[in-house]
């Protein structure tokens, strides 16, 4: 009878141990659909690059960007029914950046922009998740992400998550 117990207890551990692998240690990549179409890519406009830029750079959470980890967002429209890929930033602490390997890639929709008013990111964000116009990207899994982005939490709501 103790046997068994033990045993039960040891089984149950173990599911445990592997439902928790796969829920946050499993990998977070998304595996590409084939496709071969070409890519279109329109830039920006210099007076949206500078609205997106003054937006990003006067948001509350840009302070808690770790260093090491920036965030990248590109922003995409849609002509006959097809993306087209826009200007991306590369976000890092207090600053954008010119280079650096992001853990987090972030993509909005460009009709978005014109909403930007220096410090309305959050509201704008939150918009863009309810209406399915926000992606998400890491090739990190949730336990990783949560480690490095430690200091963001504060800023969840904002996001989403």
């Amino acid at each position: 009878m103790k046997k068994r117990v033990i045993i039960a207890i040891v089984l149950g551990v173990i599911i445990i141990g592997v439902f928790f692998f796969f829920k946050f240690v499993g990998t977070g990549k998304v595996v590409s659909s084939g496709n071969n179409q070409e890519v279109k890519v329109v830039p920006l406009s210099q007076e949206e690059r500078e609205k997106v830029a003054q937006t990003l750079l006067s948001s509350k959470f840009i302070k808690d960007i770790p260093k090491e980890y920036p965030v990248a967002l590109s922003f995409f429209s849609f002509e006959e029914n097809q993306r087209v890929w826009r200007d991306s930033f590369l976000i890092g602490q207090n600053t954008l950046l010119s280079e650096g390997n992001p853990a987090i890639y972030l993509s909005l929709h460009s009709k978005y922009i014109s909403e930007f008013n220096g410090n309305n990111l959050c509201d704008i964000v939150k918009t863009a998740n309810k209406n399915k116009d926000l992606g998400f990207y890491s090739d990190y899994n949730k336990l990783n992400l949560f480690i490095k982005y430690a200091g963001m939490l504060k800023h969840r709501e904002c996001f989403g998550f």
